[in-house]
């Protein structure tokens, strides 16, 4: 995200559902090693449905190096009062001129269920009114059904089913292709 647009979006003090705190913020080149750290607490389970890339070390801190000033990608945080990172998204795009953006979030085990998915896409779709295509897309497989379920309840629609191929130690399965529009 371009700097200039930064200053529109400061960090937020959030409360979940379960009484946690934190601090939604935008992504810093110098959250390298505790997105590093993020990747590496989640249980392989999360490859499943999060998998844009191995989530090793290595690509959490590459992510935040290449992506936090990237002016076709936005990544939010929710930093957690110990400094970590509790969960993330983010969506980018291809160019000034793209037509649409891809989408992805990741929620930290301890931090699923308590509303915190949620907070983060609604502030992440806040700052697509904004920065960014007017139209979010994202894959989410039939088996994901509270990410599906929360898609749904923020507006997203199902535009086509098909199947995701197998990867990694996961079996093909079936997935939905979703979109938004932002403003």
């Amino acid at each position: 995200m371009r700097p200039e647009d930064q200053k529109l979006f400061p960090p937020v003090d959030v409360t979940l559902r379960d009484g946690k705190r934190g601090i939604l913020r935008l992504l810093r080149q110098s959250d390298a090693t505790i997105l590093g750290d993020f990747y590496v607490s989640l249980p392989p389970i999360a490859a499943r449905y999060y998998w844009p890339h191995p989530l090793t070390r290595e690509n959490g801190e590459n992510w935040a190096a290449q992506q936090a000033d990237n002016p076709c990608c936005v990544t939010l945080v929710l930093e957690t009062p110990q400094g970590e990172i509790g969960g993330y998204a983010w969506y980018r795009w291809q160019n000034e001129a793209a037509p649409n953006s891809v989408f992805g979030i990741c929620i930290r085990e301890d931090y699923q269920s308590c509303g915190a998915g949620r907070i983060l896409m609604e502030h992440l779709l806040k700052v697509a009114e904004t920065v960014g295509p007017a139209l979010m897309q994202l894959t989410c497989q039939h088996a994901n059904f509270r990410a599906v379920q929360l898609y749904q309840k923020l507006g997203f629609r199902i535009t086509k089913e098909g199947m995701v191929g197998a990867r990694r130690e996961f079996a093909a399965e079936p997935q939905y292709w979703m979109e938004r529009r932002c403003r």
